[in-house]
């Protein structure tokens, strides 16, 4: 099977989210952005190109943060985006796939897994979020922020064949192992975490949630 790779879209992939979305999944990123200011250790798993990263250090001026992304190109491109703000010698960039990587049992105040869990099946979805969730402090944060398939039988219209086409679109560019959206609710409250706040955008296309750990 061929590997998870975002190398080829990397150079494109912010003028394609532009093109496609707007700023709507910007605005989805950081929607509880100004309620992290006290956070002094991070882990930001895909943030691929360093759009909520970069909000985040102008928001944030004493957290250490891991950056987890499997891209090298992404990387660089993030590494760019936030080469001018002051504190950036407090990120650590790891290149590394989130299944080989040895998360760090109760280090982190806040995880962030923005348009990042959609990338992976059932299975994976379970064994990543049962990392995440020991790599928290109790009272630790985690941001959600993904696509969404709305309650509501008008939007669903237009939201499940959208998602589809992405989803081909995804395999065919990157070989995600994910076929479709899966809701991660299941799993979030099985490892202790409890929903605090969410938003929704695009009507409710788009969902932004914040869990935090018993």
């Amino acid at each position: 099977m061929k590997k998870t790779s975002f190398e080829g879209l990397a150079p494109w992939y912010l003028l394609l989210e532009t093109l496609s979305f707007g700023n709507y999944l910007q605005k989805c990123r950081i929607s509880f952005i100004s309620e992290l200011k006290v956070v002094k250790s991070v882990l930001i798993l895909g943030d691929g190109n360093g759009r909520f990263l970069e909000s985040f250090l102008k928001s944030n001026l004493d957290a250490q943060i891991d950056y987890l992304d499997l891209s090298k190109k992404m990387i660089t491109l993030a590494k760019s985006r936030v080469a001018l703000i002051p504190n950036k010698t407090k990120v650590v960039f790891i290149q590394k796939d989130v299944f080989d990587w040895c998360f760090p049992i109760n280090k982190y105040d806040l995880v962030v897994s923005n348009f990042f869990l959609d990338c992976f099946t059932f299975k994976e979805l379970e064994h990543i979020i049962n990392k995440i969730s020991l790599s928290l402090k109790p009272g630790g944060e985690l941001i959600y922020g993904d696509f969404n398939v709305p309650k509501s039988y008008f939007e669903k219209f237009y939201a499940i064949p959208l998602l589809a086409i992405m989803y081909l679109f995804f395999r065919i560019t990157t070989s995600i192992t994910a076929k479709k959206l899966i809701d991660p609710t299941i799993f979030l409250n099985k490892e202790g975490l409890n929903l605090t706040k969410e938003k929704y955008y695009l009507g409710s296309f788009l969902k932004s949630q914040l869990w935090i750990k018993a």
